[in-house]
């Protein structure tokens, strides 16, 4: 396997059948959206849809949509896909049959029998990713909103497994149950030890959840239980993944970001030079709070969903791996960032450097810009940018000035953890007025100023007052930060 294909790859466990070896968001079609279960947290409700099922004209029609994009996994979800059998199985034979190695069928497993996991597999389904949604049976069929569903959901995924159907399980993880996933972990490796695969995804604040944010979990609890379940998992050669309705990294995940699926796609879309890869952007349910700014991991991490800051506070989040600025102690020797300098500006052997770097940070220091160099560093896959200079030289330059414009009209169009910030560090003001003049006109080009002069309290004094009136993120460097310049 090449490097690039092993960049966006998870390794298999275990023996027996498996589905496909990656994790990423794989093509869908939605067979219905009717569902034999109520659950409270469901992100795409039946009452939303005024048609929930279509007609099968239309299902064959985006069948052959998906067949002509060439894509390696079609995954049937719904709703509750197993409503309509025959569809299922009709759709999974003539995807096999046009050369798709990898069906995967979403389902609750309630409605599955021996006789259907057995017609499954002959019309050639791969796996199924079933909603096991707790390890005690009242609240599985509590979240599920069905009684007596987690006695009928294993013995679905019995069926499935009998019939060499791979089973990835998801539980989504709600308040009832976040403190229970690692027990989670151990019923599965004891009840159902031919399940390899656990997809660890929690509520969202969508659907019918956007009503219900008591269900929200808390990511200050989950922290500590995700570590305990991968510790779990690791003991029973169980592999845990972080989906993309997963946890930020800093939930339990930030020292192994190769199981979290956004990690993948982020490091994905470097080798693709800036091209979108599947699943990495956020479409806008995401967001980058204040711990997130001092994160070097943040161009893995599509933060949390909008409503847990204001829900939850932000509770539980926090910069795991520290993103220092490159004039700060250590900045050189901090794990997950690089820094490269362009002294004489960003040549092609500047840009090799950014590109060849695997860490999730990449500094580039440079003292001015040149036309299209925003978007060159970006599609190398750099994502900080320190524009180092004297203000009346570095600001008023009409190029520079034209560069910091275009990489803000391109930042507002990049989900947060895509964006190229820009961090501007200033050895020299010339005076005050003219100072504060230049920065009010870069207010919106630029992420932070940095004062790097050795001064006095005018000169925080100064920091303050545009803090206050621009609303930007100005400080002036210590006496020691100021000598490493």
């Amino acid at each position: 396997m090449s490097a690039k294909a092993s960049a966006r790859h998870l390794p298999l466990v275990g023996q027996g059948p498996v589905g496909e070896a990656h994790h990423r968001t794989k093509g869908l079609l939605r067979v219905t959206m009717a569902c034999n279960e109520r659950c409270p947290f469901c992100n795409v409700p039946v009452e939303d849809y005024p048609r929930p099922t279509p007609p099968e004209s239309e299902l064959e029609a985006e069948l052959e949509l998906f067949l002509a994009s060439g894509e390696r996994t079609l995954t049937l979800s719904g709703g509750e896909p197993t409503l309509y059998p025959k569809r299922v199985l009709m759709l999974t034979a003539r995807a096999r049959s046009r050369g798709v190695p990898f069906v995967e069928l979403q389902t609750n497993a309630v409605l599955v029998d021996r006789e259907l996991a057995v017609a499954l597999a002959e019309a050639g389904l791969t796996s199924a990713f079933v909603s096991l949604l707790s390890d005690v049976p009242e609240l599985h069929d509590e979240l599920a909103g069905l009684e007596g569903a987690f006695a009928r959901c294993l013995a679905g995924i019995d069926a499935l497994l009998d019939a060499g159907v791979a089973v990835t399980l998801n539980p989504v993880i709600a308040t009832q149950t976040q403190e229970r996933v690692a027990d989670y972990v151990e019923f599965v490796a004891r009840r159902l030890p031919r399940v390899r695969v656990i997809s660890l995804s929690a509520v969202q604040p969508h659907g019918r959840a956007a009503h219900g944010t008591s269900l929200l979990p808390d990511y200050a609890v989950l922290g500590e239980q995700v570590k305990l379940a991968r510790a779990r998992a690791a003991e029973h050669d169980i592999l845990l993944i972080n989906p993309y309705c997963g946890l930020p990294l800093c939930v339990g995940w930030h020292d192994d970001p190769s199981r979290s699926v956004e990690a993948i796609e982020a490091a994905s879309r470097r080798e693709l030079g800036g091209l979108a890869a599947h699943g990495i952007d956020n479409q806008g349910n995401k967001a980058h709070g204040p711990p997130c700014g001092g994160c070097a991991l943040r161009t893995r991490c599509g933060g949390a969903w909008h409503a847990y800051w204001t829900v939850r506070g932000g509770s539980g989040l926090a910069a795991v791996e520290p993103r220092l600025e490159p004039w700060q102690q250590g900045a050189d020797r901090a794990p997950a960032q690089r820094i490269v300098g362009a002294a004489g500006g960003l040549g092609p052997a500047e840009l090799a450097a950014v590109r060849g770097a695997t860490e999730p940070t990449v500094w580039l220091v440079t003292e001015r810009l040149g036309e299209g160099d925003g978007s060159r560093l970006w599609s190398a896959g750099g994502t900080d940018l320190l524009l180092l200079g004297e203000a009346p030289a570095l600001l008023d330059d009409a190029v520079t000035r034209a560069e910091l414009r275009s990489i803000a009209r391109d930042n507002h169009r990049r989900e947060p953890q895509s964006k190229l910030r820009v961090v501007v560090g200033l050895r020299r003001l010339g005076s005050f007025r003219h100072a504060h003049q230049l920065l009010t006109e870069h207010r919106g080009d630029v992420d932070a100023v940095r004062l790097l002069v050795q001064g006095d309290q005018r000169l925080e004094r100064f920091a303050a007052a545009v803090r206050a009136s621009l609303g930007l993120d100005v400080t002036a460097a210590t006496r020691a930060e100021s000598a490493l310049v």
